[in-house]
């Protein structure tokens, strides 16, 4: 009796920790504000971005925040992560863009087209 209790107790933490370990927080899962800084005609253009993942792939969305002159749609075309890189290709005021970002902990940060900062916070839900 003692060695089947014994034995049991072993086996359920054994799978306590690998349901656990299953559990483990995506760091790029959530929403994030952002600024693209100093973008030519338009100044700083604040962003909020909400990234989801089903199976193997992330899903984005970005919507413009604030008051800015910045205006219409973000449509995303397509995101990816590569190498810690979170890449993401979009289209809006007539312009095909894509971001590069990195996600370190809380802070989001990196460049659109290559020309414009970007930094940012996630958002505590």
């Amino acid at each position: 009796m003692k060695k089947t209790l014994t034995t049991l107790s072993l086996l359920f933490l054994i799978a306590s920790c690998g349901a656990l370990k299953n559990t483990a927080k995506d760091p790029y899962v959530g929403s994030f504000d952002f600024t693209i800084f100093e973008v030519d005609n338009f100044g700083d253009i604040p962003i909020k971005m909400t990234l989801t993942k089903e199976g193997e792939e992330y899903i984005s969305q970005m919507e413009f925040a604030g008051d800015g002159q910045a205006a219409g749609d973000i449509e995303i075309n397509s995101t990816s992560l590569q190498d810690g890189v979170l890449t993401i290709e979009a289209y809006t005021a007539g312009y095909d863009i894509y971001f590069e970002l990195t996600v370190e902990g809380d802070a989001i940060s990196g460049s659109m087209m290559g020309m414009f900062d970007v930094e940012g916070v996630r958002i505590k839900e």
